[in-house]
């Protein structure tokens, strides 16, 4: 047996906050009509008729494929992000609870919920500079920052 845990806040008209036990999503849309976006990447449009459990929903996922999935690929090696771990983790020390570190990188739906949740309630902040500090926090595309590239060989 599992425990289970989901919370939903209204936190602006037609605006929500959704908390799981696996990830967190933001809600936006009016009854009818409602676009979610999770932070395992997941993209969620729902549109249907009010009072009549009539509707409609489409998925759209962006990174990696779930674990385990059969279309999942051979691990590939690391790739080095293009933006700075020195300025990801200046943003992430004095803006963080804004969420600025993860505009900084591209991650613009969770600086979303960084800003309303005051950096996912003080937790996800520090999650954050202990990944960046360890060299795990990755960028949109997957890429990771500060991660030293070793040469091929010197002659």
């Amino acid at each position: 047996m599992g425990v289970k845990f989901r919370k939903s806040k209204k936190i602006a008209p037609g605006v929500r906050l959704n908390l799981s036990a696996k990830s967190a999503s933001i809600s936006v849309g009016p009854k009818g009509f409602k676009k979610t976006f999770s932070t395992s990447g997941r993209t969620t449009t729902t549109v249907g008729i009010p009072g009549t459990g009539l509707s409609y929903s489409t998925t759209k996922r962006t990174g990696a494929p779930a674990a385990g999935s059969a279309s999942e690929a051979p691990a590939a090696a690391p790739v080095r992000s293009e933006k700075s771990k020195g300025v990801a983790l200046c943003l992430c020390v004095f803006l963080g609870f804004f969420g600025a570190h993860r505009f900084y990188v591209g991650k613009t739906g969770t600086g979303v919920l960084w800003i309303f949740t005051v950096g996912g309630l003080a937790f996800g902040w520090v999650y954050d500079l202990i990944m960046i500090c360890c060299n795990k926090f990755t960028d949109k595309s997957g890429a990771v920052l500060g991660l030293k590239v070793e040469s091929g060989g010197s002659e």
